[in-house]
């Protein structure tokens, strides 16, 4: 039986081009994901060690005082005695973080929402509201009635007292929050600081109640938080500066990063040293140049990006979020000649100020739902109308999910089934239509109870005993 013969195996070079991923590539697409004020620590530590390093930092990353420091600086009698209990359980959140997730909750989409987030910048430390909020509601449009119902409305946020313009009002809501707010609490309240100069008896005399009563009604106020803001954890005071401003012009919008929160690096000439230190230095001059090359390729490529999704959604800026349309990170990449991933990144988390208020830069992103006829309409500008459909509807006969359906396609052409309806109610956490509906109260006659009339052998016996 003849044996076959084996195949020799041989060794052949073959070459592959691999991308490898250098700690001056790593390091910029770590900056690109970051906001602006997550810059700046991380540049200081790389300066401490590196002599090319020229950094000129943002104004807004120099040292602040405390939350409590600040929060203690509040108009608030420092002779009565509140509390020693008041603001220590400290949540692992800070102050503006906490007030933005539940503004969040409470305007999903549209001004409001907008305005409530350019007003976060005026809440002080304690949780108040400083004086110049209401200029700048009014910069939006929100002023005369409209402001004392976003305020009404933000004044939810718990824990009650936030969003308050002063003292007795910041003590009314949590007593109202407890139910304890009556006539006599909101006259005590109105003479609160008589108090501190003129003791309990001037308080009893400028109020006209009972020594005995104003003693109780302390008691419950005594209990209450007046700088409710300073239980949270220490706010680094950026979380809600916008990374990037866009600005009406007479052309269109026009973009530019933030440069009040972000900070500039020059690279130093030569340093003259001994050749043995020759190697160090030339190795921290190419790591110094590094870095400023990031940032100058972050800040181009964010810029070029944000003025690119503002001149494609254009309207949106102009009139709101039902005229939003299509636009995807993938069709942004090839806009600018780079990778999807690097789009992702310089998405993430940035913050925009817009002529509609600080809105993220994802908001100028969404998919598209395609018509019957080809178009496509933005998923956004969709979710928007239903949500405007629902915030307009009459509160006595809400609107059906069939009903909203119907006028989405009237509107956008679009054609949605009463379920993806209600998928969009539930991601923006709105409640089906017979939850909605709040029923007419009745008001019932008051039943006045005939008053017993005594003979006249009681009223004998009264008046003898």
């Amino acid at each position: 039986m003849a044996l076959s013969k084996r195949p020799r195996q041989t060794l052949y070079p073959k070459t592959r081009l691999r991308l490898s991923l250098t700690p001056a590539i790593r390091q910029s697409l770590q900056m690109m994901s970051w906001r602006n004020h997550q810059i700046t620590p991380f540049i200081r530590d790389i300066a401490a060690d590196n002599p090319f390093l020229d950094i000129r930092y943002p104004a807004a990353s120099e040292p602040r005082q405390t939350a409590n420091q600040m929060a203690n600086q509040a108009d608030i009698p420092t002779d009565f005695p509140f509390s020693s209990a008041m603001a220590t359980d400290r949540p692992d959140i800070s102050l503006h973080a906490h007030i933005m997730a539940e503004i969040g909750l409470l305007f999903p989409l549209g001004l409001s929402r907008s305005v409530a987030m350019a007003l976060v910048a005026h809440i002080t430390p304690a949780g108040w509201l400083d004086d110049d909020a209401r200029h700048t509601a009014a910069r939006y449009g929100i002023s005369g009635d409209a402001y004392p119902a976003l305020l009404e409305k933000l004044q939810r946020i718990e824990p009650a007292g936030l969003f308050a313009r002063n003292l007795t009002e910041c003590l009314s809501l949590q007593l109202k929050d407890r139910g304890a707010y009556d006539r006599d609490m909101q006259q005590l309240l109105s003479y609160l600081p008589v108090l501190v100069d003129e003791g309990i008896d001037g308080l009893a005399h400028k109020t006209g109640l009972n020594p005995d009563l104003l003693e109780q009604l302390l008691k419950q106020i005594r209990q209450l938080d007046p700088k409710p803001g300073a239980r949270f954890s220490i706010d680094d005071g950026d979380i809600f500066h916008p990374d990037l401003i866009i600005t009406k012009t007479d052309d269109g919008y026009d973009v530019a990063v933030n440069a009040s929160t972000l900070p500039s690096i020059t690279v130093a000439a030569d340093i003259t040293a001994d050749k043995a230190l020759k190697p160090i230095l030339q190795k921290a001059k190419a790591e110094a140049a590094a870095l400023q090359a990031a940032l100058t390729a972050r800040t181009n490529l964010l810029t070029a990006l944000t003025g690119f999704a503002a001149t494609r959604q254009s309207q949106f800026l102009a009139s709101g979020d039902d005229k939003l349309v299509p636009l995807t990170m993938a069709e942004s990449a090839q806009h600018l000649n780079c990778h999807p991933s690097t789009i992702t990144r310089l998405v993430k988390d940035k913050l925009v100020a817009t002529p509609r208020g600080i809105i993220p830069l994802s908001h100028f992103f969404s998919p598209a739902i395609t018509r019957a006829d080809g178009i496509a309409v933005a998923s956004r500008a969709v979710t928007a109308t239903i949500i405007g459909l629902i915030m307009a509807e009459d509160k006595l006969a809400p609107l059906s999910d069939a009903n909203i359906a119907d006028a989405i396609t009237a509107r956008h052409g679009v054609t949605l089934t009463p379920r993806a309806i209600a998928k969009h109610r539930a991601k923006h956490h709105i409640a089906k239509a017979p939850n909605r509906k709040i029923k007419p109260q009745k008001i019932k006659p008051k039943k006045i109870k005939p008053r017993k009339v005594m003979s006249k052998r009681v009223q004998s016996k009264n008046i003898m005993h």
